[in-house]
C-alpha cells in the first residue's frame, strides 16, 4: 500500500513542478495561464479522487482478507479453553 501512494504521490508532484515549469516558460498570458490551470487543475482532481478511491477500496479488500486469514490461523480463546475445569480448589493455588 505504501508503494502505491509513494506513486500517486510522485506523480502529483510531478504534475505540480511540470505545471510551474510550464508557466514560467509559456509565451501566453498570465489570464491563459490561469485560465488552462483552472481547466486542468479540476481534470487532475478528479483522476486524483478517482484513483485514491480505487487504491482504498483495494487496501480496504486486502486487509479483509489478511484478518480473515488471522483469524483462521488463531484459535478462538473461547473454544480452546471451553473443556477446561477449574475448581476452588484449582483458583487457590493461582494466589
Amino acid at each position: 500500500m505504501s508503494k502505491t501512494l509513494g506513486t500517486i504521490v510522485t506523480a502529483v508532484a510531478s504534475f505540480s513542478a511540470g505545471v510551474v515549469v510550464g508557466m514560467l516558460i509559456t509565451p501566453q498570458s498570465g489570464r491563459e495561464n490561469r485560465r488552462w490551470i483552472s481547466e486542468h487543475s479540476s481534470d487532475a482532481k478528479h483522476w486524483v479522487e478517482d484513483h485514491g478511491h480505487r487504491i482504498i477500496e483495494k487496501s480496504e479488500e486486502r486487509l479483509g482478507k489478511i484478518s480473515e486469514g488471522i483469524k483462521d490461523a488463531i484459535p478462538d480463546l473461547y473454544e480452546a479453553t471451553e473443556d477446561i475445569h477449574l475448581d476452588d480448589a484449582d483458583m487457590s493455588d493461582v494466589s
